[in-house]
C-alpha cells in the first residue's frame, strides 16, 4: 500500500448532485493505485452515527427543529471524528468524506436560516481544527437534481421544499467562494466520466503536493 502523508477530501452537494458518484469512482480510482484509503458517509460512518442518520432522515421526524437537527449532525460528525477519521489521517492515510461541515453551513445555516455564527461555534466545539485539504463542490441546478431524484424514495430532507433547496445550493457557493483554494467547484451537468477526470486532475495534485 503506498502511504503518502495524510489527505482530508470531502465531497459536496445538494441531494441529487451526483457528489456521492464521484466520491465512490475516487475512492475506487485510488484503491486501484494502491492507495490505503477510507470512505465514510456523513451523517454516519459509525454504529452510534448511523443511529443518529436514522433520526435525521426519517420523515416521521418532520417536527424536528433546525436547532436540534444541527446538534444531531455535529453529534454524529463529532462521533466519526473520534473513531474513525482522525486515527485514519494520523496513520498517513486517505480519507474521502460525503460531506461534512460544509452541509451543515448550507443546510441548516442557509437552508434552515440559523445563525452561522452559532454553527461555527458549534463546529469549534465538535470538529476542533479538522478540515478538508480539498473539498468538491457539484454544483447542479435544482431541476436537474430533482429529476434525478423523481424515481427515489425521499428521505426528510431530500423531500424538503425547493426553496429551502435552493438556499443550501446558494450557501454552498458562496462558502465555495469565500474558500476557493479549498473548493474544487463542478458543473454537475456534465457527464460522469468527465467530472470524474476533473476530480482525478485535481488530486493528482495534491497528491504530488503530500508527496
Amino acid at each position: 500500500m503506498k502511504t503518502p502523508r495524510s489527505l482530508f477530501i470531502s465531497f459536496e452537494g445538494i441531494d441529487g448532485s451526483g457528489k456521492s458518484t464521484q466520491c465512490k469512482m475516487l475512492y475506487h480510482e485510488l484503491l486501484d493505485r494502491g492507495y490505503s484509503v477510507y470512505l465514510f458517509r456523513e451523517p454516519g460512518g459509525t454504529s452510534i452515527s448511523e443511529k443518529i442518520r436514522d433520526i435525521l432522515l426519517d420523515k416521521e421526524n418532520e417536527g424536528m427543529s433546525p436547532i436540534t437537527e444541527m446538534l444531531l449532525y455535529f453529534a454524529s460528525r463529532n462521533q466519526l471524528i473520534t473513531e474513525k477519521l482522525t486515527p485514519a489521517l494520523e496513520k498517513g492515510q486517505i480519507v474521502l468524506l460525503d460531506r461534512f461541515v460544509d452541509s451543515t453551513i448550507a443546510y441548516q445555516g442557509f437552508g434552515r436560516d440559523l445563525s452561522l455564527d452559532s454553527i461555527r461555534k458549534v463546529a469549534d466545539v465538535a470538529i476542533g481544527e479538522v478540515r478538508p485539504d480539498l473539498t468538491v463542490l457539484v454544483d447542479t441546478p435544482l431541476e436537474t437534481a430533482e429529476d434525478r431524484l423523481d424515481k427515489k424514495v425521499l428521505d426528510r430532507l431530500e423531500a424538503e421544499n425547493a426553496g429551502f433547496k435552493e438556499r443550501t445550493r446558494n450557501g454552498y457557493l458562496q462558502l465555495a467562494k469565500e474558500e476557493p483554494d479549498r473548493f474544487l467547484v463542478l458543473d454537475g451537468r456534465r457527464s460522469i466520466e468527465e467530472l470524474k477526470e476533473a476530480v482525478i486532475r485535481r488530486v493528482d495534485k495534491e497528491l504530488e503536493i503530500e508527496s
